[in-house]
């Protein structure tokens, strides 16, 4: 589930189903996205963080969840989260505490500011899922950390540490564990004591020169996503999750 809470004009957004490491389904999805778009015009929001409950940020998405309800239509509900994010007007923390796995990496490219543990761990696991990146990752990455990186991250698809992830441009903050939240609550303050205005007009320029091409890659993305998941390689990755072995990609 999803659980928000406003205090000192900061909306928290917890992924919040830590028995399943905040693996995130459709509703969850969609209950984020509501949160976003509901605090747009909230004078008592100045700012936003996302944090997940239990220890992790979130493994990404469910992949059960999605075996049964894959990302179908115009807007499937990842899509309209993940375009809410990119155009949310105002500032976006996050506080990463163990696993940051798929669009738990890719949303991370639309925070203002990245708070993260020493022993967080991140994975980008589209193409051993068969699937392709989303969340405007193979737009943001190139254009933040060089193709280079950018392929190595979305391509090998390996596990890798904070020292890689702060290389690639996407942390602010590397922190030992018990200090990430109270550190992002601390920059969410910051940001909610600023000239409002000031702080969303500057986040506007920021962004302009890009975000229509964003929103674009972000729905190309999605849908060809959903089409790959509907073809025999995901099947073949999809049976392999389930069975606990590694997909045999030899035959395609």
């Amino acid at each position: 589930m999803i659980s928000t809470d406003i205090e000192n004009r900061i909306l928290t957004i917890a992924f919040d189903r830590a028995d399943k490491k905040n693996a995130i389904t459709n509703e969850m999805y969609l209950a984020a996205e509501k949160a976003l778009i509901d605090s747009v015009d909230n004078q008592d929001v100045r700012v936003v963080l996302f944090k997940g409950e239990g220890g992790d940020f979130t493994s990404g998405n469910d992949l059960v969840d999605f075996i049964k309800n894959p990302p179908q239509g115009d807007e499937p509900p990842v899509l309209k989260f993940l375009l809410a994010l990119a155009r949310y007007p105002k500032p976006v923390v996050a506080a990463v505490t163990g696993l940051a796995v798929g669009i738990g990496t890719t949303m991370l490219a639309h925070c203002d500011y990245v708070v993260a543990a020493e022993d967080a761990r991140f994975k980008l696991p589209f193409v051993d899922l068969g699937v392709c990146p989303e969340g405007g990752s193979s737009l943001l990455f190139p254009n933040m950390m060089g193709h280079s990186l950018a392929a190595e991250l979305l391509m090998l698809a390996d596990m890798f540490g904070t020292q890689k992830a702060d290389k690639a441009g996407l942390l602010n903050e590397v922190v030992a564990h018990e200090e990430v939240l109270p550190l992002a609550q601390k920059v969410a303050v910051k940001y909610a004591q600023k000239a409002p205005n000031a702080v969303r007009t500057t986040k506007a320029m920021l962004k302009k020169q890009y975000l229509t091409e964003l929103e674009a890659r972000v729905t190309e993305e999605i849908h060809s996503f959903g089409n790959l998941l509907a073809g025999p390689e995901a099947k073949e990755a999809l049976q392999a999750f389930m069975e606990k072995r590694k997909p045999d990609f030899s035959q395609f």
